[in-house]
């Protein structure tokens, strides 16, 4: 409950969840299509801070 009261603070919070989770789609699917494991660990580095704004962990 905690989460939703969260994510519902304000009319543009369910915006900005949105556009972050689009970005974590785009960017796993970029990781799965790329074969090189420098760009994969790259990748995984950029998806740890856009997961945790998607928790809205601060």
């Amino acid at each position: 409950m905690a989460y939703l009261k969260l994510a519902t603070a304000s009319w543009l919070t369910p915006i900005y969840l949105l556009m972050v989770a689009i970005t974590v789609v785009a960017v796993v699917a970029n990781v799965l299509k790329q074969r090189k494991l420098s760009a994969q660990i790259v990748g995984g580095m950029v998806l740890v801070p856009l997961v945790l704004r998607l928790l809205l962990v601060k």
